[in-house]
């Protein structure tokens, strides 16, 4: 080593001395850069929470469609579990109907259906709180019912173990579904898919441009219809259009009493006195004015194979012996078919249900086989 010449040495081995010299100058710029940013945000431990901020935004929006697919998944179980049996929408029904009287003067409006509880959601004054029973608890029938039959439909779910169910029986005339243009369109025709499934016939009109399937009718058309249609039982007709009338008219736009002539789902803002359910891309919808927040991206899968057993509106003690349940559920026309399936019955007289089945109708355990129902 003493005899080696020192510009023999760096000669052969020139490639590794600017090697090391390049990544000590690489290290000592970035060095410096990280110097600089640090100062910049506040220190090296400012530096470094933001660092692993940002680290965990990139990977929370990384991870996001996945757990969206898996929420989405979650909530279809959920609801087509819980949809498909009779005693949910029962026992929704029965929750409203008995909290108009328990809670009163508060007015029910939702009821959010859990595996052994009901909790019913309230509009006041002094904003109340949610009441809350036990499902074991519910009367088999609601007395209190008569006159302001509970109608509800889902809506979605909540916190992905409560199924969310929305009284149309209360409130303005006009349910308005806005928001997100898809999300929108999806929630509107679940809701008409669930109201044509539970109610008469005559009583649901379904106009076009709601589903790309069903021609419908013109919405002066439909409108005509639906004002034509008789309420059976308290139940008023509905209509389900994408606009409204123009002009609008005056049962809309004057001031709803307790029973209205007419109520209408509308695609849109609306007008008049309107109840809004708002939506947004994320797949959720909301009440204004409300703590509702429900998710409903999964609803229309869950409702599309749960409908051909979604009972009948529940009838009340008094209802049934004013009159006959079977006319209720009697239908001397068809629903629109688009939001039915399976093959066409065959045209024939109906069949009075029997006994047994007028005690299954009062529990809320589905139609009677007799029923002409698909």
């Amino acid at each position: 080593m003493r005899n080696t010449d020192p510009v023999v040495w760096f000669r052969e081995h020139s490639d590794a001395v600017y090697r090391w010299l390049g990544i000590a100058g690489a290290a000592l710029l970035l060095f410096l850069l990280l110097r600089a940013w640090a100062t910049r945000w506040g220190g090296w431990r400012a530096a470094w929470a933001r660092l692993g901020w940002e680290v965990a935004v990139t990977a929370h929006a990384f991870a996001a469609p996945a757990r969206a697919w898996l929420r989405h998944r979650r909530e279809r179980r959920l609801l087509v579990r819980r949809l498909r049996a009779p005693a949910t929408w029962r026992d929704a029904e029965l929750a409203l109907a008995v909290a108009r009287t328990a809670a009163a003067p508060d007015r029910p409006y939702a009821a959010l259906v859990g595996a052994d509880s009901v909790t019913v959601l309230l509009a006041g004054r002094d904003d109340p709180e949610p009441w809350t029973v036990a499902r074991a608890a519910l009367p088999p029938v609601a007395p209190e019912a008569v006159g302001v039959r509970p109608i509800v439909v889902a809506l979605g779910a909540v916190d992905g173990r409560r199924c969310a169910f929305l009284d149309l029986a209360v409130g303005p005339p006009v349910l308005a579904v806005t928001g997100d243009d898809r999300a929108s369109r999806a929630l509107l025709q679940a809701l008409a898919a669930q109201l044509d499934a539970r109610l008469p016939a005559p009583l649901v009109v379904v106009a076009e441009g709601v589903h790309r399937g069903h021609p419908g009718e013109p919405v002066r058309a439909a409108y005509r219809a639906a004002r034509r249609a008789p309420a059976r039982l308290g139940i008023a007709p509905v209509l389900v259009t994408t606009e409204l009338p123009d002009p609008l008219p005056p049962e809309l736009a004057a001031p709803p009493g307790d029973t209205p002539a007419l109520r209408v789902l509308v695609r849109g803002p609306g007008r008049g006195y309107v109840r809004t359910l708002l939506t947004d891309r994320h797949g959720q919808v909301a009440v204004p004015g409300t703590p509702l927040l429900v998710g409903c991206s999964a609803l229309g899968r869950a409702v599309a194979r749960v409908l051909p057993v979604v009972p009948p509106v529940l009838p009340s003690a008094e209802a049934t012996g004013a009159a006959n349940e079977a006319d209720l559920f009697e239908e001397a026309e068809e629903p629109a078919e688009v939001f039915r399936t399976g093959p066409p019955r065959s045209a024939g007289p109906v069949t009075e249900p029997s006994g047994e089945a007028h005690r299954r109708l009062r529990a809320g355990g589905g139609r009677s086989r007799s029923s002409p129902r698909p």
